[in-house]
């Protein structure tokens, strides 16, 4: 057999759609739904991102002290761990493209200390079990995380008796 003997297949030709039909209206419906729905999905994930960096936090501390509770100065002196170690010069390190962004940041952390030190810092409430269970059998995925199965509780700075951090010193 020869090639001239095979019958090639009549290649399909695309159908064109009129530009005012239902059907191209409807598919450019669904385009734009999925941009919105990528779009939103972007900005949750951006409002999100401070309280999953404070949850990886808590969960890694709950995870190396292997407690089942927390008392409230022990709450406090994590907080005051988490807000030490987010310090502003590292966070302008990954991203530098506004020029007055060291100095928001700066500010930014100095409220955070404040509003801890004044009114009190939202985080997992580690003083009950339950919670401390939840945050170690966590994954990472933030959309288990809701105010029943894991609720903030503000927490106040303790200061540590003087006492007690001299016989730590010894």
């Amino acid at each position: 057999m020869n090639k001239k003997d095979k019958k090639k297949a009549p290649q399909k030709v695309a159908k064109v759609l009129h530009p005012l039909s239902r059907k191209a209206k409807k598919l450019t419906l669904e385009g734009i739904r999925d941009i919105k729905k990528e779009k939103n999905a972007n900005i949750r994930k951006k409002e999100q991102k401070p309280i999953k960096q404070l949850l990886d936090h808590f969960q890694e501390i709950v995870k190396k002290e292997n407690k089942k509770i927390f008392t409230e100065s022990e709450v406090s002196d994590i907080i005051d761990q988490f807000l030490k170690t987010k310090t502003p010069e590292e966070e302008i390190k990954q991203v530098t493209s506004r020029t007055n962004k060291l100095e928001f940041t700066k500010s930014q952390h100095n409220d955070e200390i404040k509003e801890f030190k004044n009114n009190g810092y939202s985080v997992p409430d580690l003083t009950n079990a339950n919670y401390v269970r939840f945050l170690l059998n966590w994954d990472g995925d933030m959309k288990y995380i809701t105010q029943q199965s894991l609720p903030l509780k503000k927490f106040k700075y303790i200061e540590q008796p003087k006492n007690e951090m001299e016989t730590d010193s010894k």
